[in-house]
């Protein structure tokens, strides 16, 4: 990474929120209302990716989300295995409406959602900040000058997080914070746990109780590898499978944790593993198989007939924490009726880990026409998914908010347009 090039690049993210939305080019994106039957997924991660690379793919993943939000593969669940997937019913809100939800201190008062989050800024540091108001309770320098923080994750106890720190001609190290009830971060203490810049990483989770760091690596020789390193030294666990992929994106959610402290979900494609799915892998398990310690949660499929419904996710699927449902972040739900027809929504549908099946959609929207809501990605789940923190595309901006029930509560403006830079809770 360059540091001076990655400044420039923010700054020419900030600029760019000044761009309106009809000013942008357009991408070869189908019509708005055209069918979706048969569609291949057109932003799946090449393997021999670096992350090295990730700061460069800014630009050019803001430019898309400018425009309508990465698409990835529609969804269903597997087993049991079906095309289409369940219906997902009319949409509960009526065009244009996103109804508004109580401010974001009631939700921190009323203890649904954490009260601090670190964020990455623009300057490669890193900033304690207030869910409810974004205020900046302290910044996090980076250990040297030449150094850059770009990836944060977060324990389960809004208070443990670590911080991946690079270099221009160095490595990925690690770095954990510990928040005092103030939400004043301790010194960052630097962890037993590198990687070199040749391997990509693709995902990264913190254990919900702040004891092992999982990471997702994808080397050059096509082995895709999920390592657990304890946080404080000790015997690391590494699990492989050869020709797939750990399918990450700059947000390193490709990752994420159950509280039980042993499950972790990973989104995959490729090779050996089922083509675009979410695996629940035991990490509990000595290692060795990727494969054999993990069992498929969510398989996806781009076809559908006529009396199903079609789920297309975002990157970025997460589990909940009690386990129970895997968050799908959909900015098109395509309902095809009998005759062929489709009626098109938005939300957050919650697949069930013990059926397989759509248990709730949060924050489900109707699309009538260009420009009406869009989900783009989900950052954080309370425990059973009720109260989810995402970006939702709104009025040809970017918003970062609080979803519950279909209500949307944007967070603070301090949040960029495009959403691509945000923390961790």
């Amino acid at each position: 990474m360059n540091l001076i090039e990655e400044r420039i690049r923010a700054a020419a993210r900030a600029a760019a929120d000044t761009v309106t939305p009809d000013s942008v080019p357009s991408l070869e994106l189908p019509a708005p209302r055209a069918r979706r039957l048969g569609r291949r997924r057109g932003n799946a991660r090449s393997p021999g990716a670096t992350w090295t690379l990730w700061a460069a793919r800014l630009a050019p993943l803001a430019a898309a989300l400018a425009v309508s939000g990465i698409l990835i593969a529609v969804v269903i669940l597997s087993p049991p295995a079906y095309q289409g997937g369940p219906s997902a019913g009319p949409a509960t809100t009526a065009r244009p409406d996103v109804p508004p939800g109580p401010p974001a201190s009631s939700y921190v008062r009323t203890g649904q959602v954490p009260e601090y989050y670190i964020a990455i800024t623009s300057s490669g540091a890193a900033a304690v900040r207030r869910t409810a108001s974004g205020a900046t309770v302290a910044a996090i320098k980076p250990s040297t000058p030449d150094q850059a923080v770009t990836v944060v994750t977060a324990a389960g106890d809004d208070r443990t997080f670590v911080l991946g720190e690079e270099g221009q001609d160095s490595g990925i190290s690690f770095y954990q914070v510990r928040l005092g009830s103030s939400g004043r971060p301790g010194a960052p203490a630097r962890l037993p746990v590198s990687v070199q810049v040749a391997s990509t990483i693709t995902g990264l989770a913190l254990s919900p109780d702040g004891t092992r760091l999982a990471i997702a690596i994808q080397p050059r020789n096509g082995v895709s590898q999920v390592t657990l390193y304890p946080v404080h030294g000790g015997p690391v666990r590494t699990w492989s499978a050869t020709g797939g992929a750990i399918r990450g994106d700059i947000s390193t959610r490709s990752l994420s944790r159950a509280a039980d402290q042993r499950t972790l979900a990973f989104d995959c494609s490729a090779g050996p593993l089922p083509l675009d799915s979410v695996r629940l892998l035991d990490t509990g398990s000595s290692g060795g198989s990727l494969l054999a310690a993990s069992h498929p949660a969510v398989s996806v499929t781009n076809s559908a007939g006529p009396g199903q419904t079609l789920y297309r996710c975002t990157m970025g699927m997460i589990i909940t924490p009690d386990g129970s449902a895997v968050i799908c972040p959909d900015d098109t739900i395509v309902k095809i009726a009998q005759d062929g027809s489709e009626t098109h929504s938005t939300g957050f549908p919650e697949f069930s880990t013990a059926t397989g099946r759509v248990t709730r959609i949060v924050g489900h929207w109707a699309q009538d026409q260009p420009g009406d809501a869009a989900v783009e990605n989900v950052l954080w789940s309370d425990a059973s998914g009720r109260v989810l923190i995402g970006i939702v595309g709104l009025g040809g901006g970017h918003r970062v908010g609080i979803i519950s029930g279909n209500t949307f509560t944007p967070l603070n403006d301090r949040w960029p347009r495009l959403g691509y830079i945000f923390g961790a809770w």
